[in-house]
């Protein structure tokens, strides 16, 4: 677990409803450079064990200002952030991004932009506001790109310097550079670095510039007696030559056949603990990492004390750790690892709020309501003591008033209630769904109507109950599924509990007309008439035979246009089958539509609903991009909001199968 990955859990599920859909774009692979730009040299800071830079996005129509993080072992070319996405738009033939600053310019493809699919850029824009000037963090660079240069980073003058990989030789670095280590290795999406370890035995190194931990196998680490073995050793060498690692930074021992991001046979990897401790540059093409040492040494006494602890998942040896560390930099995730050994070994509320208590003395005010978030998510993922989630909960909103992200709390309060609620403590979960109405998101106000409405049912009092079910349906479009289908039962469940005459029961009868209809896979689609953009009425009949994946997009939605690669890869692959694509637009106009298409070569049959029709009702569309896969009768095979490897392998299924 590392604090980027921890910060992620902080959201509630309520959050995945009402953000941006991530999709993903295709990932170029061509070795040449000219394509992407000269590169040049930017300012580069440190945030949160992340390399950031203010760069300038830009296309004919669009700029912004922003903090770009360089991410070594990003398979995505280059992510925003799914809202800053929605609203990039390009000139007419214009194919590229533009990242610039007064000396630097890289291009970006637009195939090549995909949605950050996690939460680091909200949590680093919120962390580092103050000093960025109120300018946010709302991109990252990955493998696909950097690997086209030579990237050289200098910790002592926080300069960053991208070049051109053939602009660069081995020769040039030998000239200005200590050490120059050859014979780097491309595996997958990773760079691998030759270093030796113990009596001379040849290890390969990840090159990882998205954490502050320096890694090293657990294996290897046993074999090498590290760090029990004072001459325990791993370092950089060109034959004749050598630098430390193991005397530069303390290394974590971890599992790397364990870990995802790594392929077997890699045995460490490289963090900003050992990475900040030279001026240096790497050049996979021209396979070679150069080093000059700018300081004596990174390592810390406290490094070792926190990984010897995580390795043998002591939480006694964290308490010890945190009482002779209080303000050391590993105290919040110390916490965090405590907190989850404690939640293993069914810790006590009051030993686990303590515990917490060392990682808010740390935490800047205006990050504690998120921090404490944070183990409200992990205590809910492990089905931790309900009154354990109330705690940390409760906890958290004493630091609403002065939260970067104040917004949040809506959320915390919905979950409060929802915890007061499984306890039947009616009245606690009333005062908290009753104070989400007045606090967050007002896209979330149907959620809260319904919320209200299962407490007042539940204290019979059927007026209330019945108005606010109602109230939660006349927009369902941002109510999940299955609150409206709840919200539907509730309101019959109900109505016998009314008077007859009541003009509520005619309204709401009236207006469930247009509520709707939940579609499950398995269920038939069902069937609507919409027109082509040519204005031709079709319906879903007029596909009979053929197994079709339906795209409910908008020219505006961000997400969707990432996706659109991928949709036409899928496309092409199923070339001379009875597959096919169609593309159901939600613009408000067909004519941007057709515009959009004049750039976008996108060769299937294409409809225009509109954002109000009454398809969105009958297919249950509530959010985009949908992606639905019907079988040749109609039958709805699967859905979601990106397309998925199984989607693809259902298409293939039911190709086979015809």
């Amino acid at each position: 677990m590392t604090r980027s990955s921890f910060k992620s859990l902080w959201l509630l599920p309520l959050v995945a409803m009402l953000s941006c859909v991530a999709a993903q774009a295709q990932i170029s692979s061509a070795d040449t450079t000219p394509e992407h730009g000269i590169g040049g040299s930017v300012p580069m800071s440190i945030y949160s064990d992340n390399i950031a830079m203010k760069l300038r996005l830009e296309t004919e129509r669009w700029r912004k200002d922003t903090y770009v993080v360089i991410d070594y072992a990003q398979t995505n070319a280059f992510e925003i952030q799914a809202c800053v996405l929605g609203t990039l738009r390009f000139g007419d033939n214009e194919n590229t991004l533009k990242v610039l600053a007064e000396d630097f310019h890289i291009e970006v493809a637009k195939e090549d932009i995909s949605v950050a699919p996690d939460l680091l850029c909200n949590t680093l824009t919120a962390e580092y506001a103050e000093e960025n000037n109120q300018i946010d963090v709302a991109a990252k660079i990955g493998w696909p790109i950097l690997k086209h240069y030579s990237l050289r980073l200098n910790f002592d003058t926080q300069e960053l310097v991208l070049t051109p990989a053939q602009e660069r030789s081995a020769e040039d670095a030998r000239a200005e550079f200590e050490l120059v280590v050859n014979d780097l290795q491309k595996v997958g999406d990773q760079v691998w670095v030759p270093v030796f370890a113990g009596a001379d035995e040849r290890v390969y190194m990840q090159f990882d510039t998205s954490t502050y931990h320096t890694r090293i196998d657990q294996e290897l680490a046993s074999t090498i007696s590290y760090p029990s073995d004072k001459d325990a050793s791993v370092y950089f060498s060109n034959g004749e030559s050598d630098r430390p690692i193991t005397e530069m930074a303390a290394l974590m021992r971890i599992d790397f056949e364990s870990d995802d991001r790594t392929n077997a046979g890699q045995t460490l990897a490289t963090g900003l603990s050992l990475l900040t401790g030279y001026d240096l540059e790497i050049n996979p093409q021209r396979g070679y990492l150069a080093l000059t040492q700018i300081t004596n040494s990174n390592y810390r006494s406290q490094d070792e004390e926190f990984y010897a602890a995580v390795e043998a998942k002591d939480r006694h040896a964290l308490d010890t750790f945190l009482a002779a560390h209080p303000a050391d930099r590993n105290v919040e995730e110390a916490v965090e690892y405590r907190f989850v050994y404690g939640l293993e070994a069914s810790d006590d509320i009051e030993v686990q709020m303590a515990a917490l208590e060392k990682g808010v003395d740390v935490t800047d005010k205006g990050e504690r309501f998120r921090y404490l978030n944070g183990f409200v998510g992990l205590a809910a993922q492990a089905q931790a003591d309900p009154n354990l989630q109330i705690a940390i909960g409760e906890r958290s909103l004493e630091f609403v008033g002065v939260s970067n992200n104040p917004a949040d709390r809506q959320q915390i309060q919905m979950y409060m209630g929802d915890l007061y609620f499984e306890q039947d403590n009616v009245r606690e979960a009333t005062r908290y769904y009753m104070s989400a109405g007045f606090n967050g998101d007002p896209r979330a106000e149907n959620v809260v109507k319904f919320k209200l409405a299962t407490v007042y049912e539940k204290q019979e009092r059927w007026g209330r109950a019945y108005a606010n079910y109602a109230r939660a349906l006349r927009e369902q479009m941002s109510l999940p599924s299955q609150m409206v289908a709840s919200a539907q039962e509730g309101l019959s469940r109900i109505r016998p509990n009314l008077d007859p005459d009541d003009p509520l029961i005619a309204e709401v009868e009236n207006m469930r007309k247009y509520v709707a209809s939940v579609v499950n896979v398995g269920d038939q689609l069902p069937d609507v008439t919409a027109k082509t953009l040519e204005g031709v009425e079709q319906t879903l009949e007029d596909f009979k035979g053929k197994v079709v994946l339906i795209d409910v997009w908008a020219t505006w939605c961000g997400p969707c246009i990432a996706g659109l690669p991928k949709l036409r890869e899928v496309a092409k692959k199923f070339e001379g089958t009875n597959f096919t694509v169609l593309s159901v637009s939600a613009d408000d106009k067909a004519e941007t539509v057709k515009e959009f298409l004049e750039e976008e070569e996108l060769p299937w049959d294409h409809w225009h609903i509109g954002a109000t029709s009454e398809t969105h009702q009958k297919w249950n569309i509530r959010g985009y991009p949908t992606y639905m896969l019907i079988s040749t009768d109609g039958t709805l095979l699967a859905r979601g909001h990106s397309l998925t490897e199984e989607m693809i392998q259902q298409i293939e299924q039911n190709l086979i199968q015809i």
